[in-house]
């Protein structure tokens, strides 16, 4: 428990005893990890908050209360407004930073703490860091690589230690589809049945990527690509049509996929 004892030390050092500590919450991995470290150092004065709008899966609201339940840290499950900004809608590049300003700015509390980790300091795409840094949030695991923040949940027990990364529905956007809740719907009701028509562990990795001229691609890990059926292909499809998509295609997962923007021409 040696690097744990030390991150809750250097967690207690950059809180405080009396104000409330606020950890930007969303159930993954990473804001677990650090769910756990700061109400381990402040277990009476320690909140989880969550931002709830239509780019929160159901189900990734499902286990954030889980998580936080196991942890023990109270969880605030605020309405975020970000819907609403014609620059977040408009999905050209720079939705992250106006999401990530608006939830820090619904929450007026002096010592804010959340996830970031080192690889995600590596990701250029990644402009909430820039809101981040605009609002003083503290990020304990910004020097430890996606592998240790892992290793660290692993040892203290939490259950989604291993879980494939899920950031929010607007991610799987292309640039330039306008991040509506419908177009958000669309995005999670394909996931869901995807998920469960083919069976796959919280561990595996599954994008419903909403591409320009209202196509879909469903992005599966490698070894689970390559085992897809003509069969399932076209349940997909089918689904994905009832849906609203006009083409789905299936093909490998790699994240970040739809972080640049498309070539000349292409739109929703």
């Amino acid at each position: 428990m040696g690097l744990w004892r030390a991150m809750v030390e250097r967690v207690a050092r950059a809180g405080s005893a009396q104000a409330l500590n606020v950890v930007a919450f969303s159930g993954g991995v990473d804001s677990s990890v650090v769910a756990a470290l700061v109400y381990e150092a402040f277990p009476r004065n320690s909140v989880a908050c969550l931002g709830v709008s239509a780019a929160l899966p159901a189900d990734q609201l499902g286990l954030a209360r889980k998580i936080a339940g196991e942890i023990g840290i109270q969880l605030l499950e605020t309405p975020t407004t970000e819907g609403e900004d014609p620059l977040y809608v408009e999905n050209r590049g720079q939705s992250c930073y106006h999401c990530k300003t608006n939830l820090r700015g619904s929450v007026d509390k002096p010592f804010l703490f959340n996830g970031t980790n080192a690889d995600d300091k590596l990701d250029p795409t990644r402009l909430g860091l820039i809101a981040a840094s605009e609002f003083r949030v503290v990020s304990p695991l910004e020097d430890l690589s996606k592998a240790h923040v892992r290793a660290l949940a692993n040892e203290r027990g939490l259950l989604n230690w291993n879980f494939a990364a899920s950031p929010c529905l607007r991610s799987r956007l292309a640039f330039g589809v306008s991040a509506t809740a419908d177009h958000l719907k669309r995005v999670e009701a394909a996931e869901t049945f995807a998920r469960s028509f083919l069976q796959l562990a919280p561990q595996d990795n599954l994008r419903v990527r909403f591409l320009p001229q209202n196509h879909a691609a469903v992005e599966l890990d490698a070894a689970r690509h390559a085992s897809v059926t003509s069969e399932e292909r076209n349940t997909l499809a089918v689904h994905c049509a009832e849906l609203g998509f006009a083409e789905t295609v299936v093909r490998p997962f790699r994240s970040g996929s739809l972080s640049l923007p498309p070539p000349p021409g292409l739109t929703h």
